[in-house]
């Protein structure tokens, strides 16, 4: 075993510090403004393997395209670059990205289920870089407490019409938004096969969990949002003025709004989301951002190991700390700097109890005809079940 232990610290020791034996330096694609996050990682990395890493900022929402782009054109492409877990499908199916090998001895030190967000077809393709989820920020100086229910925002709702503002909102009449009420009650985007593969053929948006948790819904919708907010593009920005300007004790949002809140003034707490009438906990999807490695570099260990070397606790936590974006790293969400954090304890929290974005091409047909299907259940009243059965229809492509 020491013999082993020794032989794999010289092979790490021979292959950091001899640069000629790579082909080129890395590229390395950060997320807009964060770059400084990984700053000090980064330098280490470079110090502590003689190496060279540039790094470039570009909007992670994009990356995928770009290097689509880049390959396309025969252009130099990143070494390493992140992937929203939403796009693995089709990162995996233009050969964009090679599985990461440490991970097979690693994923346990990350949350499972973000895992296994980037696991396809038995191999994973990024180490974990961040998640994210919907939650609850409520207003300290209007209530002390977050509610556990929905049925108690519901009686802080009607107490606060009474002067004239309003309880819990949110533009929850969206998809998005609105997935974690029907996933309470049973319904989901895509089954899965036997080996966690998302089955394109298997919708489970039209059966009985899907209509009840869209009968909850709208009725809340109805009672206790603001005219303006639901069925409008304006409602986006007029949800969050009203949280804002505190006439709204709580709204339903994700980690993207925390900046804009804080800078408004709002004295606000965060909370995981609260439970519908059948006991169960609104259930939304959730997001990952991961670290992943070209198909096409040249210096796939150099990549490797720079992957490996940022995802150290110490750097996912100083990443943490200068990004507001949270590391599915298990010794990092251990620590008493992360559990004594709100913020991060409800984004860890929800996440246990939300549902993988799906990742197969297919999930792109489901957004408008899932949007448009609220709508006319909601704003038209229309029969949720023959509504949310011809939404199926089309996803499936029979209309």
């Amino acid at each position: 075993m020491r013999k082993q232990l020794s032989t794999l610290a010289i092979a790490f020791s021979v292959t950091c510090s001899v640069s000629s034996a790579f082909a080129e330096d890395l590229i390395v694609w950060e997320d807009e403004g964060k770059s400084r996050a990984i700053e000090s990682a980064t330098k280490d990395f470079e110090r502590e393997c003689n190496c060279k890493v540039t790094v470039k900022e570009v909007n992670s929402v994009n990356q995928i395209s770009d290097v689509a782009k880049l390959a396309e054109n025969g252009e130099r492409i990143p070494d390493v670059f992140i992937l929203l877990n939403d796009r693995l499908g089709e990162a995996v199916d233009k050969d964009l990205i090679t599985p990461v090998n440490f991970m097979v001895n690693d994923e346990h030190k990350y949350m499972q289920k973000v895992v296994k967000a980037f696991k396809k077809d038995g191999s994973i393709y990024a180490s974990p870089r961040s998640v994210e989820s919907l939650v609850i920020y409520y207003n300290k100086d209007l209530i002390e407490y977050p509610s556990e229910t929905l049925k108690q925002y519901e009686e802080l709702g009607d107490k606060m019409k009474a002067v004239g503002k309003y309880g819990l909102i949110g533009k929850i009449d969206q998809f998005y938004f609105a997935y974690g009420f029907l996933a309470a009650y049973g319904a989901y985007v895509f089954g899965t096969d036997k080996n966690g593969n998302f089955n394109p053929d298997d919708v489970g948006l039209n059966n009985k969990g899907a209509v009840a948790g869209v009968e909850e819904l709208s009725n809340y919708i109805s009672a206790y949002l603001p005219k303006d907010v639901p069925f409008t593009d304006e409602g986006w920005g007029k949800a969050d003025k009203y949280f804002k300007e505190g006439k709204a004790a709580a709204i339903i949002n994700g980690p993207w709004a925390l900046g804009d809140y804080a800078s408004s003034g709002v004295n606000y707490g965060l909370a995981p989301l609260p439970k519908l009438s059948n006991g169960k906990t609104i259930h939304p999807f959730f997001g990952a951002k991961g670290y992943v490695i070209s198909k096409a570099s040249k210096n796939k260990d150099l990549a490797e190991r720079y992957v490996k070397f940022i995802n150290k606790a110490k750097y996912a936590q100083i990443r943490y700390m200068a990004s507001a974006e949270l590391p599915p790293l298990n010794e990092v969400l251990e620590n008493p700097l992360i559990t004594n954090d709100d913020f991060a304890n409800a984004i860890a929290n929800q996440v246990e109890d939300s549902d993988i974005m799906p990742y197969i091409p297919k999930m792109a047909s489901v957004w408008t005809p899932m949007t448009d299907a609220l709508y006319a259940i909601m704003h038209d009243h229309k029969d949720a079940k023959e509504t949310l059965d011809r939404a199926i229809d089309i996803i499936n492509g029979k209309e």
